[in-house]
């Protein structure tokens, strides 16, 4: 497998008030083609950070993000705007849409901005529609944002970060804002677009979330602290396990 993220050296120095605040401390690590991996840490260990740098989001203060060979510091940010929206698809824990448009548009919106998009709007929404009726929600297509439930809400989140068609889906607490029973829809819909070759980076305070992920890193004061491999996840029959192992190991780490 080849590695669509390198992560060598990261920095991230916020400046507040004259003073240096130093979130992420020379972060090291690797996230290789197909694989699902779990950030976790306590509250302001620099997880949400970590996320946005390596997704350039954020610009690092120092060190080096390959993502899918491109070295991140080298693009300018017309093209760090091209890469985020063509190759890699968001997530988030607020589900961030726009309000005068429909569930539909708002799914269709990264493919109709794009400038590798070189299809009719018609085949752009009914790629939209199909990935909708995938996950079960293409009744909603029509509906306003405030018309849906929140899993609803949050599964269409997963099908906008999907209409490009992305090689990396990067989501930050994904679940946060979900009941359990939403939580765990939503989270079957990842797994499977993982185990179709999607590769994930996913940020996360829940054991059960982060139980389905194939490896799991731990970060303390914007440093990884260790890394728990799970193994790819088969099925539902196994998840109390998972759970427990991984519980246990962050206990370890001082959870």
């Amino acid at each position: 497998m080849s590695k669509v993220i390198d992560v060598k050296d990261l920095c991230k120095t916020y400046v507040v008030n004259k003073k240096q605040n130093n979130v992420l401390r020379n972060v090291s690590f690797s996230i290789e083609d197909g694989e699902m991996v779990g950030i976790m840490g306590p509250s302001g260990s620099g997880k949400s950070t970590l996320l946005y740098t390596v997704s350039g989001m954020d610009r690092m203060t120092a060190g080096s993000v390959s993502f899918d060979g491109k070295e991140l510091s080298d693009l300018n940010d017309n093209e760090m705007a091209d890469v985020r929206l063509d190759d890699m698809g968001f997530i988030f824990q607020q589900m961030y849409m726009m309000k005068n448009l429909s569930i539909l548009d708002n799914i269709i919106l990264p493919a109709v901005k794009s400038r590798k998009c070189r299809e009719s709007r018609n085949d752009t929404e009914k790629r939209g529609r199909a990935l909708m009726r995938k996950l079960g929600i293409e009744e909603t297509a029509d509906n306003d944002i405030n018309e849906v439930s929140g899993g609803q809400l949050q599964r269409a989140c997963i099908c906008r970060s999907m209409i490009n068609n992305p090689k990396v889906i990067f989501a930050d607490e994904p679940t946060g804002a979900l009941n359990r029973t939403a939580s765990d829809e939503v989270m079957d819909e990842m797994v499977g677009l993982n185990k179709e070759g999607t590769t994930i980076m996913l940020v996360t305070h829940d054991v059960k979330v982060a139980s389905r992920c194939s490896r799991v890193l731990y970060i303390v004061d914007g440093n990884i602290q260790g890394e728990y491999k799970l193994g790819n996840f088969e099925g539902k029959e196994n998840l109390r396990d998972r759970e427990r192992m991984l519980n246990n190991w962050l206990l370890e780490m001082g959870w």
